[in-house]
């Protein structure tokens, strides 16, 4: 699906909070609530500020239709940053500033910028764009998910065409918005999220990038990374081996030999161990509230001691107790 598409879908499943408001102070407010702190300056000269605004909430990540005019300049404001943003635009020009970094943004150049350094926006009157935020939270423990290590992520602020991957999952998460299916089954919203947190990771280079690639396996069969993706897509679900080699097309056996002989272990070893590391990046950086069964669920555990026993193998100390640190 392309941008444009993408930006059509938010407007029939978002609720539009502003609306060719003409109000700086609105505006900075309404933006603010769902975005992040900023200022907003009208350049002198420029014509009637004209905002809207359209918000699409999915759970920890929120899809945004945002455009001034006018000529406007967005920059830093009060207030802490706990948020990344990517910017996929639609029209005009912008440049953004992050720290000393500097990018053009146009609708065949899209940014991202974190919640680590100053900011400063300039955009032209036809400017329009997708902002989509993501949860800083949820960003920092998608990459200690994936290299086993905790650290802050940094992007670099130029998209890489390997990103424009996402549309189609910024698709799939915003059709699931208020229908029966996302209403009995939440989680399905959030693991589309952590789909499209770990697919930026992995084609937006950032400061990670080594680790992630160190960290992951890399398989020489097809058979071997399908079954991982069916594995990893289902973190949260009861799996069997059965299930994974049907969904492969092989045997049992024949999955079994090929794990063995690629990645050293079973696959229900190996999905066990992305169990663990999801755990361990969730108790350690996930989003407030968390108990020690929410992310046992989460990650695929549904009998808590055994989760317990695997986790303090693993780790050298017990969920409760690396969540009670954090705190």
């Amino acid at each position: 699906m392309s941008v444009p598409s993408l930006a059509q879908l938010a407007e029939h499943r978002g609720r539009a909070i502003l609306n060719d408001t003409g109000d700086a102070g609105e505006t900075v407010e309404a933006c603010t609530g769902t975005l992040r702190p900023h200022s907003l300056t009208v350049k002198a000269g420029g014509s009637r500020l004209a905002t809207r605004l359209v918000h699409v909430r999915l759970q920890d990540t929120s899809v945004n239709r945002l455009r001034y005019g006018t000529d406007v300049t967005v920059s830093s404001g009060n207030g802490a940053l706990d948020d990344y943003l990517l910017t996929l635009p639609l029209s005009g020009h912008g440049t953004f500033r992050y720290g000393n970094d500097i990018a053009t943004a146009s609708p065949d150049r899209g940014v991202i910028i974190g919640p680590h350094r100053e900011f400063a926006f300039d955009f032209d009157p036809t400017w329009d764009q997708l902002v989509i935020r993501l949860d800083r939270h949820r960003v920092e423990s998608a990459a200690s998910a994936l290299t086993g290590e905790v650290g802050l992520v940094d992007f670099d602020i130029a998209l890489a065409p390997g990103v424009a991957t996402l549309d189609g999952l910024l698709e799939s998460a915003m059709s699931l918005v208020g229908t029966e299916i996302a209403d009995h089954r939440p989680q399905l919203v959030w693991q589309f999220e952590q789909l499209i947190l770990e697919t930026l990771l992995m084609t937006q280079p950032n400061n990670r990038a080594s680790s992630i690639d160190t960290g992951r396996c890399q398989p020489n069969s097809p058979r071997v990374r399908r079954a991982m993706e069916f594995m990893l897509d289902r973190l949260g679900e009861p799996v069997t081996v059965t299930a994974i080699a049907e969904a492969c097309d092989t045997s049992v056996r024949t999955l079994q030999q090929a794990f063995r002989r690629e990645v050293g272990s079973s696959p229900l070893q190996w999905l066990r161990e992305q169990r663990l590391e999801r755990a361990h990046a969730l108790l350690t950086a996930g989003p407030p509230g968390l108990t020690v069964t929410d992310v046992a669920y989460r990650c695929g555990f549904f009998h808590l001691g055994e989760f317990g026993s695997a986790f303090r193998r693993r780790y050298g100390t017990t969920p409760r107790k690396l969540l009670t640190t954090r705190r």
